[in-house]
């Protein structure tokens, strides 16, 4: 499964690199010299894995790992620590934890205070000081690559605590910052701002490790370890995890769902009512950026790594096997993407300074047609107008694919044309495509280099999509599917499988499955659910103007049907001719109350299905109002209206007999 999302934002970014406002950026550089403190400072220490009761903190200079005298103090049983710094101190420091006897802390997995073990390492560093500091799963992380690595520098700590947040909580601002504290599961209690975001992610990544003893101290001890290659992928170096805390080939994805049910389940509405958007999700990553010089005198030789739960063994010929499976066919070659080109403002030409972007395949070739339609939609959507713009292929094979990439922007009155070329190496390749010779695994016609728009219905909990959502869907000449979710980011999936009549795109990464099917040579519905099956929602194009979509399956059966049996008050159910559905005495549905109407004929393949009905929702989902006509077998006549209510645990079936007026069925 191939996740690619290559162009998301570079041609944005990339234009604004040549407005006058954004050359400037010194505001945004850290400041490197470290200044001595004037008086004595008072510092709130608040770690964090979930509430920490009774352990001793303290402060020591990064540069010799010494003590700051006096600089003490004791978390207690509120979580939280003061410690006084002497005037002339100077940073970086190291804010360290230290279990004592009567330590205790709250592990959000288990759900219960437990021992913190004696041998646990919590520390965090600070570039200088600061009134308040978290120190927490990630600071650990941080801190561990940075005092491994000899680091003494302030750039340095800043750089390397920015990357951590990237790439674990991209929706914090610093991951220097107090978290809220965690001392007991309840509904409601985590609040929408920074300290709740930052719990969420805390409990998140605990939860990863809920089948060890000590869930949130087996995935710290786990991540800070594969975090020291600047990616994690279950390894350090060519040693693997013998007994691995989690899956990291699923991580991003594991991550995200934890994150999503503790923030549903326990936060406030607000924090819950858009998780992607508020925690950043789609951000999360497993890669270290820009660290490499940095982290240059890290020797994983002289590390020991007791503290990994089960430990590590020999990797093996595991990364060769990784290589033979890569997408490109390239056993030794990272796939890069390289940026090179000029930006002009205001008649001023400027050479923009190269970009290397590492693990990023190439595209297929088929698919820049609708590549160059989702960047342009990227960015207009930002409010910026975009015209001349072009993303043309100057060359491909399976060493190299070269792209052009031109466009003008306008914004805040600023006019800028940017002139790029885009190189991947190494080039495309269909090799490692198993199916590519397969014609049973081609989209069809219906699908290919089609774009749809769709409306989201039938939402339940665990969809990222809101009920009423309007999505774009484009299937490109390759295969691939480009999701466009606007305002969130998008979706690109690169490969599918076809089962039975539906074509199944997975998204691994934020863990759905969309399965796609087509029904008369027409797209009939796009149904969402887990990556377990469990179904979410379902996509089907709506018409914008103001006409509802499958309208004409009810009302060409409008008519009277006298109700036969028992379980009816009124005897009679009416179809009116605009879409009414008079169920019975006090069961009405107006045509503006429809949410979605499925049409439930005829299977995929064109036969008529074993239950042959049409199906209205006039709720968010199927647990709301529902109204089913039960056709005979000639499709043509209803035998059996259900009206279905599970909220209210209603159901009530009649059979129906020769309508008694009207025009229709």
């Amino acid at each position: 499964m191939n996740m690619y999302k290559p162009f998301q934002g570079l041609c944005l970014g990339l234009a604004l690199l040549s407005l006058s406002g954004c050359l400037d950026n010194d505001d945004d550089d850290p400041v490197t010299n470290p200044t001595p403190v004037d008086q004595s400072t008072k510092v709130t220490v608040t770690p964090s894995l979930g509430l920490i009761k009774n352990a001793d903190v303290q402060l020591l200079t990064l540069a010799n790992k010494q003590a700051v005298e006096g600089a003490t103090g004791s978390t207690g049983e509120d979580g939280t620590a003061t410690i006084t710094v002497p005037s002339g101190t100077t940073g970086p420091f190291i804010v360290e934890v230290k279990p004592t006897s009567e330590s205790e802390y709250f592990d959000e997995s288990k759900g219960q205070f437990l021992p913190l073990p004696s041998t646990t390492t919590l520390r965090a560093v600070m570039a200088s000081l600061q009134e308040q500091v978290g120190v927490t799963t990630l600071t650990e992380i941080a801190a561990n690559s940075i005092i491994s690595a000899n680091v003494v520098d302030a750039d340095s700590v800043n750089a390397v605590n920015e990357q951590i947040k990237n790439a674990l909580a991209p929706a914090l601002d610093n991951i220097l910052q107090a978290p809220q504290l965690v001392s007991e599961n309840v509904a409601g209690s985590i609040n929408n701002d920074q300290a709740g975001i930052y719990a969420t992610t805390l409990a998140g990544l605990a939860k990863l490790g809920a089948t060890q003893d000590n869930p949130a101290i087996a995935i710290l001890n786990s991540l800070k370890a594969d975090f020291l290659d600047n990616v994690l992928d279950g390894k350090v170096g060519d040693q693997v995890f013998e007994n691995p805390v989690y899956n990291a080939d699923t991580f991003v994805s594991d991550l995200s769902s934890q994150i999503s049910s503790y923030a549903s389940s326990f936060g406030v509405e607000a924090l819950s009512a858009d998780v992607n958007g508020i925690f950043s999700l789609d951000s999360i990553k497993k890669t270290l950026e820009g660290l490499e010089e940095i982290l240059k005198d890290l020797n994983l030789d002289d590390i020991s790594f007791d503290f990994i739960p089960g430990g590590l063994i020999p990797g093996g010929d595991d990364d060769d096997d990784d290589d033979d499976n890569d997408d490109q066919g390239n056993d030794d070659a990272v796939p890069t993407l390289t940026i090179t080109g000029t930006s002009t403002t205001a008649g001023v030409s400027v050479n923009l300074p190269e970009i290397k972007l590492e693990n990023v395949p190439a595209p297929n070739p088929e698919d820049l047609d609708a590549i160059e339609k989702q960047i342009k939609t990227q960015i207009e959507s930002q409010g910026i107008t975009v015209s001349d713009f072009s993303f043309k292929l100057v060359s491909a094979d399976d060493s190299k694919l070269v792209v052009s990439v031109q466009y003008t922007i306008s914004t805040q009155g600023v006019t800028s044309t940017s002139d790029l070329t885009y190189t991947w190496t190494p080039g495309y390749s269909s090799d490692g495509d198993d199916h590519s010779d397969d014609s049973s695994d081609m989209l069809p016609d219906a699908l290919k280099g089609k774009v749809f728009t769709l409306t989201f219905a039938m939402s339940d909990s665990g969809s990222s999509y809101s009920d009423g959502q309007v999505v774009e869907f484009t299937f490109s000449s390759s295969g691939a599917l480009f999701i466009d979710p606007s305002p969130d980011p998008q979706i690109q999936i690169q490969t599918f499988e076809k089962v039975g009549a539906e074509y199944i795109y997975k998204d691994e990464q934020n863990g759905f499955k969309y399965a796609v099917s087509v029904l008369n040579e027409k797209l009939h519905e796009v149904n969402l659910s887990t990556l377990e099956s469990a179904f979410l929602g379902q996509f089907t194009e709506k018409s914008t103007d103001g006409q509802i979509e499958n309208l004409e399956l009810i009302t060409g059966f409008a008519n009277t049907y006298s109700v036969a049996g028992t379980g009816h008050s009124r005897g009679t159910v009416v179809i009116e001719s605009n879409g009414t559905i008079d169920f019975d005495t006090g069961v009405r549905y107006e045509p503006s109350m429809i949410v979605a109407i499925f049409d439930r004929r005829k299977g995929t393949d064109g036969t008529a299905l074993e239950e042959p009905r049409i199906q209205v929702n006039y709720g968010a989902d199927d647990d709301g109002p529902v109204i089913m006509l039960f056709l005979n077998e000639d499709l043509e006549t209803i035998k059996m209206f259900r009206y279905r209510h599970i909220n209210e645990d209603m159901q009530v079936d009649v059979t129906v007999a020769t309508p008694t007026g009207g025009s229709g069925g």
